[in-house]
């Protein structure tokens, strides 16, 4: 599983991974604004930047997570100090779903996995649409060991979007792990001489057809048996 990295890779690209849809050039002019002032040291007005994005665009995910890169502390306690400014960040912008989705991401890094999984499903109620959001529980029901569910949240994403790599990504390894699709397909076609998965819906990266012929495979392998 490819799971998405917040604090250790350059500012730059993480803006690039979470890049909110339909930002508009206002928006994208403020956020290279903050990210100058902090590069400048100028912190107290970067995250005077921020929260002002986070008062007009509440669903902008870069500016609570730029905010965080600013004010979260760097050690042992990290995690808990993150949660505790989310929360009073929270009080000021209560509706805001980016400070809502970093408290899931923070969460599930840490292992607070039920408490990961009541709000995210909360943000997918509020955003049944988004794409990000599908692929956060699928790692989240992944890290606990619910294949089925988590495929179903990969399927989601990737059906959202399309072109997101990582929700492709997850999505076959899952299948991989889950049932180790390529030792499955030769073992089959020796030991049952039957030709149950494609081979080249893995390579192409079509996962939801290899995943409807996966789950058909136990019925169909019961029967070659006792023929």
């Amino acid at each position: 599983m490819k799971r998405i990295v917040l604090f250790l890779v350059p500012a730059a690209a993480l803006f690039l991974s979470y890049r909110s849809e339909g930002q508009t050039s206002t928006v994208k002019d403020e956020l290279v604004k903050a990210q100058s002032l902090a590069k400048q040291g100028n912190t107290i007005e970067a995250s005077k930047v921020y929260t002002e994005i986070m008062k007009k665009y509440p669903d902008n995910r870069e500016a609570v997570q730029g905010w965080l890169m600013i004010n979260m502390k760097r050690s042992p306690t990290g995690e808990e100090d993150a949660i505790y400014q989310l929360e009073e960040l929270e009080k000021s912008y209560p509706n805001n779903t980016g400070i809502l989705f970093f408290k899931i991401f923070i969460q599930t890094e840490y292992k607070h996995y039920d408490d990961a999984m009541a709000k995210v499903d909360r943000l997918i109620t509020i955003q049944p649409d988004t794409a990000l959001n599908w692929l956060m529980k699928g790692q989240i029901l992944e890290s606990v060991n619910k294949y089925e569910e988590a495929l179903n949240a990969y399927n989601k994403a990737t059906t959202l979007d399309p072109k997101n790599a990582d929700a492709w990504q997850n999505l076959a390894g899952l299948l991989e792990k889950q049932i180790n699709l390529k030792k499955l397909f030769f073992h089959i076609t020796e030991q049952f001489n039957l030709l149950l998965i494609n081979p080249f819906l893995y390579i192409i990266g079509d996962a939801h057809t290899a995943a409807k012929e996966i789950m058909q495979m136990p019925s169909l392998i019961s029967e070659k048996q006792f023929q």
